[in-house]
């Protein structure tokens, strides 16, 4: 059997949402939750999301030196509620800057923070506040 990383359910109201699997949770595309569509939309972008991954898991098998190619240890990530998170890469987790978690934050600023937190790391310094 075929491991298949987005799947569908059903809403109560009728409406389906992709379930990605991996996550445990709705799945977004493009920073679009992909919830409340029609059943044949959203099987759509099942198929779509499931042919990404598995194109992505094959181009892995090709080209072994992708690995060394990082794009950045940490990345943004939006909220349901149109805010964004900072995340790091590695944990999956927000970022947390003396005890504050950088997850409400307007797109401008956590795009500026992803920047400088992916210089600071690829000059090994550590994050210090402007």
């Amino acid at each position: 059997m075929v491991y298949k990383r987005y799947g569908l359910e059903e809403n109560s109201d009728g409406t389906w949402h992709v379930i990605d699997y991996h996550e445990g949770r709705t799945a977004e595309m493009h920073g679009t939750i992909l919830n409340r569509l029609p059943h044949d939309v959203a099987t759509d972008l099942m198929i779509i999301l499931n042919a990404e991954e598995k194109r992505r898991a094959e181009a892995g098998h090709q080209h072994p030196k992708t690995h060394l190619m990082a794009s950045g240890r940490y990345s943004r990530r939006k909220n349901l509620d149109n805010y964004w998170a900072v995340v790091d890469a590695v944990t999956g987790q927000a970022v947390v800057i003396d005890g504050v978690v950088m997850d409400m934050l307007t797109e401008e600023d956590a795009e500026e923070l992803v920047e400088r937190l992916n210089l600071k790391d690829e000059e090994g310094k550590p994050f210090s506040r402007p």
